[in-house]
């Protein structure tokens, strides 16, 4: 199985994990040019989850990449989508005011599911 839908499928299980208030992100050089060197893939969960997923960290300025539970779930998260990819796998949760001023090049939305509505939805 290639290894974009291993890591495709792994992005479904962090969105279940995570519920509505997020969305992954493909982004970085994977996209742009084809001598990447690791696959960055970012989770963005909008102000208030972020802040209620990491209590202590600092949002503005980007000081919450010091805080001990966003590094030790980050670097979690990046060994488990390695070994479930087989990629090189460089992730990281962001809130969404500060990714979106900061990040303005393009994003790629992974792992997200479709559901098909048997009725009227």
């Amino acid at each position: 199985m290639p290894a974009i839908f291993k890591l495709k499928l792994a992005c479904m299980h962090l969105e279940q994990a995570y519920g509505d208030s997020f969305g992954c992100y493909l982004v970085g050089s994977a996209l742009e040019r084809a001598d990447w060197r690791d696959v960055d893939v970012v989770m963005i969960l909008d102000d208030e989850r972020f802040q209620r997923e990491f209590p202590d960290a600092e949002i503005r300025g980007g000081a919450f990449e010091c805080d001990p539970k966003w590094l030790i779930h980050t670097v979690a998260i990046s060994e488990w989508l390695r070994a479930q990819s087989g990629l090189p796998i460089d992730f990281k949760f962001q809130p969404q005011t500060w990714a979106n001023e900061r990040h303005l090049g393009r994003r790629d939305a992974i792992g997200m599911r479709v559901v098909r509505c048997k009725d009227k939805c």
